[in-house]
């Protein structure tokens, strides 16, 4: 089976869950010979072609859209054309039998998603739309529910039931978990100084680690992702646990949003400054393939989001062994249940959220719980070659019916 994929975001161009996922995508599928795997990326750069081992990449520029209204409304006709005419490309010299589009209902303008149909359509291909996120307008809710998707696939039970609400056809919903590479995030990878040492701290000091985006499509979601709540939280329990120190991980900008990342920075510089802990406090950007030891290096991480579809970041820390605390909104439950294998707590309530802390970072038995069934959760229910083979089985179900 040729399968090709879509996407406006890039590994090579930021870092979030997604990014994540087509890494893991290409990690599983580069050796593999049961299915060709065709990728269309967005680039900022110069557009390329690529092989890794059985997966072909096209980095190409019209996936890349100016954040500018008045230069998106310029230029979006011609890049959607330019973006047609290559899938149509790709569809003819690669006998393409399905195509999945990522996000497609926020990440790029309507005229994308229609241009896919109408290629596709007169190739008989059937498509497949990726849910990564909620749809949060009306415009959005009707990419996802009008269009003539073969399948629309869910990051979590949470995303799926939030599209039945919203009016979409309970026969094309479907949930594939993103999965984690267990082979690359693990409990059994060792421990080394160099985060804390490029961190500037001592061996025996103790970290709360958060990894986030801090901009969504140019929006800054600093609330959103629950990182001033998190500070809030950390500034009180700072006051008492000396040795403790709170590691922001954060994915870079690309670069047409660069002015928007800088102010976000900005703004986030602040409120650690506000709550007087920046000596305490570690803002860092860290490649994808740093963050398997950025995760061991922790002693706890936290995500206190008000809302996410599911948390990919929550499974990396799992699976390295480290004890989670989430928050009782979207997809989150369905990885922690609270008090068993992690905490849940409520979004926007710091003080809720430092006793937690204060009990996971104090508790040596509670700690190991947490840590085991953790790691028990993930080989059992996310591990990404098994996530990866179910959604490929069904793939494969999907060219049969078409």
């Amino acid at each position: 089976m040729n399968i090709l994929i879509i996407s406006p975001n890039s590994q090579y161009e930021s870092i979030g869950g997604v990014e994540r996922y087509l890494l893991n995508l290409i990690n599983y599928s580069k050796e593999r010979t049961d299915n060709n795997i065709f990728m269309l990326l967005m680039t900022t750069g110069e557009d390329r072609q690529e092989k890794v081992g059985n997966v072909t990449i096209f980095h190409h520029s019209s996936l890349n859209l100016p954040m500018n209204k008045t230069a998106l409304q310029k230029e979006i006709s011609k890049k959607a054309r330019l973006f047609s005419s290559k899938v149509e490309e790709i569809i003819n010299k690669n006998n393409i039998n399905i195509i999945c589009a990522e996000n497609f209902h926020i990440g790029l303008p309507p005229a994308y998603s229609i241009l896919l149909h109408l290629t596709a359509g007169l190739k008989n291909i059937p498509l497949v739309l990726q849910l990564h996120s909620f749809a949060k307008t009306e415009l959005q809710e009707e990419l996802v529910n009008s269009l003539l998707w073969s399948q629309i696939s869910c990051v979590s039970r949470s995303v799926a039931g939030d599209c039945f609400h919203k009016g979409a056809d309970i026969d094309l919903l479907s949930t594939a978990y993103l999965g984690v590479n267990t082979k690359e995030f693990n409990s059994d990878l060792k421990e080394t100084k160099t985060i804390k040492m490029k961190l500037g701290l001592k061996p025996e000091d103790r970290i709360i680690l958060t990894a986030t985006r801090i901009l969504l499509g140019g929006k800054n979601i600093l609330k959103e992702k629950g990182v001033i709540n998190l500070i809030q939280a950390f500034s009180k329990l700072s006051s008492y646990e000396k040795d403790l120190h709170l590691v922001i991980a954060i994915g870079k900008s690309t670069n047409t949003l660069q002015n928007e990342f800088n102010a976000a920075m900005q703004m986030l510089e602040s409120y650690i400054k506000l709550n007087n802990v920046e000596d305490r406090t570690h803002v860092e950007l860290f490649k994808l393939d740093e963050m398997p030891e950025v995760y061991k290096a922790a002693d706890v991480f936290v995500l206190p989001s008000e809302n996410e579809t599911f948390g990919q970041v929550f499974i990396e820390a799992m699976a390295s062994g480290v004890p989670v605390i989430g928050t009782n909104v979207g997809g989150i439950p369905e990885i922690i249940s609270d008090s068993y294998n992690g905490f849940l707590v409520t979004p926007d309530d710091s003080t809720m959220l430092e006793q937690k802390l204060e009990l996971i970072l104090n508790d040596k038995e509670l700690q190991e719980k947490f840590k085991t069934l953790g790691i028990t959760n993930v080989h059992e229910n996310f591990d990404f070659e098994k996530q990866l083979k179910e959604f490929f089985e069904s793939l494969g179900r999907i060219t049969v019916r078409s």
